[in-house]
C-alpha cells in the first residue's frame, strides 16, 4: 500500500496551480476598482434656503478627479427610522447641488441635529462611498438701532422648537461685514450671549448715491451649524457721488489742450506759407526767363 502523501501530491499539486491562482486573479479583481470619496457641505442662504453641496471624485493627489453623471442618494434620520429625501446626478466636475425651501423643517435627533447621509452605490470600476453630516437648523435675524447717535447692528441668533417657539442661542461667532463690489469687507466678529450680539457700526464705510449698503451676517463652517449667510440692507454708508465728471483738455480725453491745437495750426500755417512761397518763386523765375529771352 502506498504512502498517503505519495497519493496526496497530486492533489497538492492541482491546488496550487489551479484553485490557488483562481482565487488571487478574483482577488486581483477585485482590487482594481477605484477608491471613491464623497464631501458633503451644509449652507443655508441669505433667503433662508437650504443648500446642501456635493463631491464625488475618485483617486487622490494629483490624479483626483470628479465622476461625472453618477447617481447620490440622499436620507435623513426621522427618530431612528431612515427616510430617503432625493437623489440627485453629479456634473462634469463630480458635484452635485440641491436646494431646500426655507418653509421645509428637517426631523431632528434627541440632541437637536438633523442627520443627512449621501451614499454613492459604486459602479464596475469605482467603489461605493458615504458621507454623512449633522447640523443645527440655526436662524439669524438682524436689526438696526441709534441710541444716542450711535449706529448699533444687533444680531439675535435662536432656533425654532417643535412648537413653533424661539430659543435663544449664545456662544455663536458671527462675521458682520459689508457687501463690496467683487466681495464682502469684515468689520467685526461678535459672539452672541443670551442668543443677542451688538456691535458698534463705523461712521466711514461708503454706500451708494443714496448711502444705502449691504450688512452681511455670517457663520463660516462652524461644526454644528455649517455655513450660514444672512444680509439686511440700511443706509447707513456714506453719500457717495458715482457721477462720471466730464474730463478736460487732456492729452488722453476727448478734447486736446489749447497749446497743442495752436501748435499744429503754426505747424500747418507754416507748411501751407512755404508751400505757396515755393510756387510764387517758380512762376517768378520763369517770367524773368520769358523776359531775357525777349530781349535777347
Amino acid at each position: 500500500m502506498k504512502p498517503t502523501y505519495i497519493l496526496s501530491a497530486p492533489l497538492l499539486f492541482l491546488f496550487f496551480f489551479c484553485y490557488v491562482p483562481t482565487k488571487t486573479m478574483a482577488a486581483t479583481n477585485i482590487q482594481k476598482k477605484t477608491k471613491t470619496r464623497l464631501k458633503v457641505y451644509y449652507e443655508k442662504l441669505p433667503n433662508s434656503n437650504k443648500k446642501i453641496s456635493i463631491i464625488l471624485f475618485k483617486g487622490s493627489g494629483k490624479k483626483m478627479a470628479g465622476i461625472k453623471n453618477a447617481e447620490i442618494f440622499l436620507t435623513t434620520y426621522n427618530l431612528e427610522e431612515e427616510q430617503v429625501l432625493t437623489s440627485l446626478y453629479t456634473d462634469a466636475n463630480g458635484e452635485a447641488t440641491l436646494i431646500i425651501e426655507a418653509n421645509y423643517l428637517f426631523p431632528k435627533d434627541e440632541h437637536g441635529y438633523s442627520i443627512i447621509k449621501a451614499m454613492y452605490h459604486g459602479a464596475d470600476s469605482l467603489k461605493a462611498a458615504k458621507k454623512q453630516i449633522k447640523f443645527m437648523d440655526l436662524n439669524i435675524d438682524i436689526s438696526f438701532d441709534i441710541v444716542d447717535s450711535i449706529k448699533l447692528i444687533t444680531v439675535s441668533t435662536f432656533e425654532i422648537d417643535s412648537i413653533g417657539s424661539k430659543v435663544p442661542i449664545s456662544g455663536v461667532e458671527l462675521n458682520i461685514g459689508v457687501e463690496r463690489l467683487f466681495s464682502t469687507l469684515y468689520l467685526s466678529k461678535i459672539k452672541t450671549k443670551k442668543g443677542i450680539g451688538i456691535m458698534e457700526f463705523p461712521n466711514d464705510i461708503a454706500g451708494d448715491s443714496l448711502g444705502a449698503i449691504n450688512i452681511i451676517v455670517k457663520i463660516d463652517d462652524d461644526d454644528d451649524y455649517g455655513t450660514i449667510t444672512k444680509s439686511a440692507k440700511n443706509n447707513w454708508g456714506t453719500i457717495v457721488d458715482y457721477s462720471i465728471a466730464p474730463n478736460g483738455r487732456t492729452l488722453f480725453g476727448d478734447e486736446a489742450p489749447l497749446w497743442m491745437i495752436i501748435s499744429v495750426f503754426v505747424v500747418l500755417a507754416g507748411a501751407w506759407y512755404h508751400f505757396i512761397l515755393a510756387i510764387y518763386k517758380v512762376l517768378k523765375i520763369k517770367k524773368i526767363e520769358q523776359n531775357l529771352l525777349q530781349k535777347s
